[in-house]
């Protein structure tokens, strides 16, 4: 018996490889082991439920999801907790981004992303492909009705870092700030991480911290690999996530995920 009954995985860079696929057949057959030892699946990413169902749409159903970085949580497609960011916080970021031209801004709500129509190109595709459920608007500032957990901002990866720390001073009183790579930054409300997500979930069913192995690879990845007994890192993960983690895992372009659980649940 594997010494966990849940696990917890990343999606990009850790669960996923850089092509942005897993070993399906590998992970159906692990599925068949954690089910068989009562062992629960959560999908713990910054990415919309919608394209987190769509990667694993032959098991869904059977899963648990800690979405939008731990801003929503679905457990076998029930949505069990939405935890929604403040009107007046949204509208005090998108006033503040009118001094950022190189800061480029969506709005992720429950029902869709909603992106402006002439941001630019490159940020336009990516929400599109991680955000399947997305509405083009003319502004931000004109969002339609939704329960909105989390802004996304992209920028170029040299400016990641200054534009994180000019959203730390005027922000970080009121929201959670993350980076999950080089050109992306979160916007969550406060006290809300991936940690703070899967506490919910276990508690859901009645398990705590010393019942959960995890795998992540990125900084919004930090506190979820505190926060279990069975931290892991993925060897190509930042320098920084490595440094706090339990274990290494192998890289997520040999499927280094599966091959840990493998060992432990054969």
């Amino acid at each position: 018996m594997a010494p966990f009954k849940a696990i917890a995985v990343d999606m990009d860079g850790t669960f996923l490889d850089d092509q942005k696929n897993y070993d399906k057949e590998l992970f159906a057959y692990l599925l068949t082991k954690m089910n068989e030892q009562g062992i629960h699946f959560i999908v713990a990413s910054g990415n919309q439920y919608e394209r987190l169902r769509l990667d694993f749409v032959e098991h869904y159903q059977d899963l648990a999801f800690v979405a939008e970085n731990g801003a929503y949580l679905i457990d076998r497609t029930q949505a069990v907790l939405t935890q929604a960011l403040d009107l007046d916080v949204i509208k005090r970021v998108v006033t503040f981004k009118q001094a950022y031209p190189e800061l480029h801004l969506a709005a992720c709500g429950v029902k869709a992303a909603y992106i402006p129509h002439d941001e630019e190109t490159d940020f336009v595709e990516g929400m599109k492909y991680y955000c399947p459920k997305h509405e083009l608007i003319e502004s931000l500032e004109k969002l339609p009705v939704d329960a909105y957990l989390k802004l996304t901002a992209g920028m170029r990866a040299e400016d990641t870092k200054p534009l994180l720390a000019a959203l730390q001073a005027e922000f970080g009183q009121v929201l959670k700030i993350t980076s999950s790579g080089f050109g992306s930054i979160d916007l969550m409300k406060k006290g809300v991480n991936k940690a703070q997500g899967l506490d919910l979930m276990l508690k859901r069913w009645n398990l705590g911290h010393d019942d959960l192995i995890a795998f992540g690879d990125g900084g919004n990845d930090i506190e979820m690999l505190t926060h279990a007994k069975y931290g892991y890192a993925m060897e190509n993960g930042d320098p920084k996530v490595k440094a706090i983690a339990d274990y290494i895992a192998p890289a997520n372009n040999e499927a280094g995920v599966l091959q840990v659980l493998k060992g432990y649940l054969e």
